[in-house]
């Protein structure tokens, strides 16, 4: 994050910065699997994703959190992950529990979201790594295309709406540490697929 970027979005570069670690080891984690290196290795990866994104799934239709995101709903891509493996002839991984929203409060949900809709970011590159295995965001590869109105433009949007939340200290706390439970979720299901 810039300078400009981290004076504009402090809290949104406090998160960035208190997840560093746990996020950049995910991501290699992930990278190790070769998740493009064939069809087969792609479906592993979707199943990951799709386990990650059906967990979650009820933050994007909590009614708490609605009032600070207005498209909320709108951002949900377990949808199209699953009609991606259902291209791919594959089926869905057994899903695991869905995320409890009474166990968080608003400002843990918030850091989990901050995870979820972080990885929209890299979904670039990685849409393109996908076209090689003769996919795209009409076949197979839905959940890697971006929204209509761009990337950067519904990052922004939801930097901001974090950025406006009247958070306590406390609340702080709490929001770095629901990203920190997501990301670590996130490693226990890449586990599954990975075992």
């Amino acid at each position: 994050m810039s300078s400009i970027a981290q004076e504009n979005y402090p809290r949104m570069s406090q998160l960035k910065r208190t997840t560093a670690e746990v996020h950049d080891d995910l991501d290699q984690k992930i990278m190790v699997q070769s998740p493009f290196a064939s069809k087969q290795n792609y479906a592993d990866f979707l199943r990951f994703q799709y386990l990650l994104l059906n967990h979650v799934e009820p933050l994007y239709n909590s009614h708490q959190l609605a009032p600070f995101f207005a498209d909320l709903a709108s951002r949900n891509r377990c949808h199209a992950i699953a009609l991606d493996l259902q291209d791919l002839g594959m089926q869905a991984h057994t899903a695991t529990q869905q995320i409890n929203l009474d166990n968080l409060t608003l400002a843990q949900a918030v850091g989990w979201l901050y995870v979820i809709e972080g990885s929209k970011l890299g979904a670039a590159m990685l849409a393109k790594e996908v076209t090689q295995l003769g996919l795209d965001a009409d076949f197979g590869a839905r959940f890697l295309a971006g929204p209509g109105n761009g990337r950067g433009s519904q990052w922004r949007e939801f930097m901001q709406a974090v950025e406006a939340l009247d958070l306590t200290s406390n609340d702080e706390q709490e929001l770095y540490q629901g990203a920190k439970d997501a990301f670590a979720t996130a490693h226990q299901l890449l586990n599954i697929i990975y075992q």
